[in-house]
C-alpha cells in the first residue's frame, strides 16, 4: 500500500470511527440501548459502570479521539515533507493511546462483563487497522 492510499484511508477510517463512537455516545446520553439484533451484550456494555469516566461516557471520549484523528488525517492529505511526518507521528501517538485504552475496554468486556458490544468491536477493529496503517507510515518517516 503506498503512502497516497494511506493518506485517504486514515481519514475514511477515522470518519467511520467518529460516526460509531458518536452514535454510542448519543444513545448513552438519551438512555437508549444500542441495537444488537436481539443480543443484550451491547446494552450491558454501554450501561455498565465501565462505560463512564468521571461521569463522561467513554463513547464521548472516543468521539473526541476520532474527531481529532479525522481533522489531523484530513490535514495530512494536503501536506508533504516535515509537516506530513509531524502529522503522521501525531496520528500514531493518538491511535496508539486509543488502542491501549481499547484493549483495556475489550478485556473488561470479555473478562469482567462477559458481554460484547458489536459497536465496540467495530471501533476496536477500526483502531487496530489505523494502528497498522500508521505504524507503516511511521516506519516511512524513520527511513525517509
Amino acid at each position: 500500500m503506498n503512502a497516497t492510499l494511506t493518506r485517504w484511508t486514515v481519514p475514511c477510517l477515522a470518519a467511520l470511527g467518529l460516526g460509531d463512537a458518536a452514535y454510542l455516545a448519543v444513545l448513552h446520553w438519551v438512555g437508549e440501548p444500542p441495537p444488537c439484533g436481539g443480543y443484550s451484550g451491547c446494552a450491558d456494555v454501554n450501561y455498565s459502570p465501565f462505560a463512564e469516566i468521571f461521569g463522561i461516557p467513554v463513547a464521548a471520549l472516543g468521539t473526541l479521539l476520532y474527531a481529532a484523528l479525522l481533522a489531523i488525517g484530513l490535514m495530512r492529505t494536503r501536506t508533504v515533507g516535515v509537516a506530513w511526518s509531524r502529522a503522521t507521528l501525531s496520528l500514531y501517538g493518538l491511535v496508539l493511546s486509543g488502542a491501549v485504552f481499547m484493549a483495556y475496554l475489550t478485556a473488561v468486556e470479555l473478562f469482567v462483563l462477559h458481554a460484547l458490544c458489536y459497536w465496540c468491536v467495530a471501533l476496536a477493529t477500526i483502531t487496530l487497522l489505523l494502528l497498522v496503517l500508521l505504524a507503516r507510515d511511521v516506519w516511512l518517516v524513520g527511513t525517509g
